[in-house]
């Protein structure tokens, strides 16, 4: 999908929106974004639009998302090396992993959380790694299950229609060091179903 090709109503949300915004049905962030300062710029769709957008040459479309912690913060970015967190909810998760020896994978790739297996390992060894990338597979299940719920508490504030600005959200939910902990520590106190659903915030790349 190109700009050239877009819908009336896509391109209407174009016209309508001048900088990102959280969609709050789905919880994407939406709206012109720049690589760099002076770099041209170009749409950042939610999963929501008609044809959301693909950028080239890009692992994912997206350079910019709420943060799969806190929500408060910002990650995300291009490449499938980005981290999902922001860097609040990093230092926490740090702080965790050098205190209890266990810590969320919170990098998009599994090899960013230590997990994959190598064809050409020892059987032993692989069966450890395989083990490591269930437990990986597993932690972002319940991550994804938490940003659903934690989201859906935040977004109940404005209207479940709206587009509201990303800055609008960050002054009613300014990302901390007190967010992040707060966020921690309901996500391990919190129980989930089995069976999550999709991440609100995913859109194609």
């Amino acid at each position: 999908m190109t700009d050239n090709e877009i819908t009336y109503a896509d391109a209407a949300l174009r016209e309508r929106l001048h900088e990102l915004h959280v969609h709050i049905p789905c919880g994407g962030v939406r709206g012109p974004v720049r690589r760099d300062t002076y770099g041209p710029r170009r749409w950042q769709s939610c999963g929501c639009e008609d044809n959301p957008v693909r950028w080239p040459m890009a692992d994912v479309s997206r350079q910019t998302d709420l943060c799969i912690v806190c929500l408060r913060g910002t990650a995300g970015g291009v490449s499938r090396w980005a981290w999902l967190a922001c860097e609040h909810c990093r230092k926490v998760n740090s702080i965790i992993a050098r205190t209890w020896g266990g810590s969320l994978p919170l990098g998009r790739h599994s090899l960013m959380n230590r997990a994959g297996v190598r064809l050409d390992a020892p059987p032993a060894e692989r069966t450890k790694q395989v083990a490591r990338l269930s437990g990986f597979v597993a932690a972002q299940l319940r991550l994804r299950q938490w940003r659903l719920a934690e989201y859906r508490r935040l977004a109940s504030r404005f209207d479940p229609q709206a587009d509201v600005p990303l800055r609008i959200w960050q002054q009613e939910y300014p990302p901390s060091p007190e967010a992040s902990w707060d966020a921690f520590s309901r996500m391990m106190a919190a129980d989930f179903p089995v069976e999550g659903p999709r991440d609100p915030g995913e859109s194609p790349t």
